[in-house]
């Protein structure tokens, strides 16, 4: 079962795909926790493997860069990103597991669920600033094509959502839905609860099943009668067990 964001209101930095990003089980949490809940801005880095780069495994909230005084680079209409944590963020937690940044997430105000722009190369401003990243990727011989870039607005009980790519390929940033993978759950019907719904309304067809089946005679005559106390007592936790969750 996954949960889907809706997309956005159209934007003049729309690039009309059909792309997906994905985020493993409990991302989500972690982003209504940091990104999700502070005031703008703030951002999280966000991982996962380059031969997957659009599965997010990783989330990782960071504090801004400082500005040499004990305060933090951010305000409600910008953050900057702290390098040295980065660094030491890639070096540690994921590179040792085979992984690369995939992109940062970060919130702005009030309802601007787009990235900024600016002038090409000035790395000022969402668009020029990860394009820069991903061009100093490629000078490094890293397979690193496309910077995923979610946008989180309206932070608080129910945070929004959207998620931007930004390719050195493509002009303009590609809008991609936005996806939240959760555990499968444990109740999920699996062969046994068949064979329990089967022994509990047609008893009748399962020891027909066994009469004509000489293996399973045999399998049957093989147990020794010790067993068949045991054998009843399971039956009945998993009897029991199954009722339970019904």
């Amino acid at each position: 079962m996954v949960l889907i964001y809706d997309h956005p209101n159209n934007s003049p930095l729309w690039n009309q795909t059909h792309e997906t990003v994905r985020f493993a089980p409990g991302m989500k949490a972690k982003v209504d926790a940091s990104v999700g809940f502070f005031e703008p801005e703030t951002y999280a880095v966000l991982g996962g493997y380059l031969n997957d780069p659009l599965r997010v495994t990783d989330v990782m909230p960071m504090p801004p860069a400082s500005d040499g005084h004990g305060r933090g680079k951010a305000s409600r209409s910008t953050v900057t990103l702290n390098a040295a944590f980065l660094e030491h963020y890639l070096n540690t937690s994921l590179l040792p597991f085979g992984k690369y940044f995939l992109g940062v997430m970060h919130s702005h105000p009030g309802g601007m669920n787009f990235l900024s722009d600016g002038a090409p190369g000035s790395g000022y401003g969402d668009i020029p600033s990860m394009r820069q990243h991903l061009e100093a990727a490629a000078r490094l011989g890293e397979p690193w094509h496309t910077f995923i870039a979610p946008i989180v607005t309206y932070p608080g009980r129910s945070p929004r959502v959207d998620t931007w790519l930004i390719r050195l390929d493509s002009p303009s940033p590609i809008r991609a839905e936005t996806v939240w993978e959760e555990e499968p759950s444990s109740d999920t019907p699996s062969d046994l609860d068949d064979i329990l719904d089967l022994v509990c309304h047609r008893p009748d067809l399962v020891m027909s099943i066994i009469q004509r089946s000489d293996k399973l005679k045999s399998i049957l005559r093989s147990h020794r009668a010790r067993d068949e106390h045991q054998a009843k007592l399971v039956l009945k936790r998993l009897l029991d067990r199954r009722r339970g969750r019904v």
